[in-house]
């Protein structure tokens, strides 16, 4: 059974994201903030579609 998130934790769960992007382009690892990015955005649009 696959876990829905709650919007509490897809909003932390996008804040901690938004963090780790932020590091790992600070740390010069372009693809994975691209991969963490991503991720983000999916997370962003699920929560487009519960408003």
């Amino acid at each position: 059974m696959k876990h829905i998130m709650s919007d509490e934790e897809l909003r932390r769960a996008i804040r901690a994201l938004q963090d780790r992007a932020l590091d790992a382009r600070k740390r010069g690892d372009r693809d994975a903030a691209d991969e963490i990015e991503r991720t983000m955005r999916d997370y962003q649009d699920q929560m487009t579609q519960r408003l």
